[in-house]
């Protein structure tokens, strides 16, 4: 997995915070070692726009010595912070959405989505975590060009944390992907309509992706 773009350095709380998560997700890496089933099929190199639930974001660090050549698109968010540290200890870079800067959130994505040639990972509720799907995926699609296809990333046992899902000891990580929706399609549907489909097509997939029962 690659995760690209520039170094982050969130307040001094979001850093104390995210190494306290951090240690914890890298001893599970380096010691505990979640199975992760990646089936070979589920990641082709193809430029498609994969958009899953905030929650999945935890159990997709685990997953990410599984993924090829995939960019992720990530906030300073404590979580996203926490998150990129094992990927930061091996030096790998993370992309972030900048705030307040000339370029709005929706132009960084756009922008970063037409320089990569890959396949890109995005969370499509963002900071919120209510598993909704923005209106903004269909228009990113529409500007790209890119196909959107549904991501899930889940553990057979989980914690529930602050809306992340973080996966417990020795635990199964599985990926699973739905069937990309070309952009054209999305662009004929309009806005609400192309949200509905893409809305429908993320809870299919959870419905049916393996590994989804979390513990409290």
């Amino acid at each position: 997995m690659l995760v690209w773009g520039d170094r982050v350095k969130p307040p001094v709380r979001t850093r104390l915070t995210g190494h306290t998560y951090g240690i914890y997700y890298t001893l599970c890496i380096g010691l505990f070692r979640p199975t992760v089933r990646v089936p070979r099929t589920v990641m082709p190199p193809d430029p498609v726009l994969y958009y899953m639930p905030h929650g999945d974001l935890v159990p997709g660090v685990f997953a990410a010595r599984g993924f090829r050549h995939f960019a992720w698109v990530n906030d300073n968010t404590v979580g996203g912070y926490a998150a990129a540290l094992p990927a930061l200890a091996a030096g790998v870079d993370v992309f972030r959405i900048g705030r307040g800067g000339r370029r709005s959130p929706y132009q960084q994505v756009r922008d970063f989505l037409r320089e990569r040639t890959g396949p890109v990972g995005i969370f499509t509720d963002g900071g919120r975590r209510d598993g909704r799907v923005r209106t903004s995926l269909a228009a990113l699609a529409k500007d790209t060009g890119r196909a959107v296809a549904p991501l899930r990333v889940r553990a057979d046992r989980a914690w529930e944390f602050q809306g992340q899902s973080v996966p417990r000891p020795f635990s199964t990580i599985r990926v699973a992907r739905g069937e990309p929706i070309p952009a054209a399609a999305l662009s004929a549907a309009g806005t609400e309509r192309s949200r509905e489909m893409l809305q429908h097509a993320l809870d299919a997939l959870s419905e049916a992706a393996p590994g989804g029962r979390e513990t409290p």
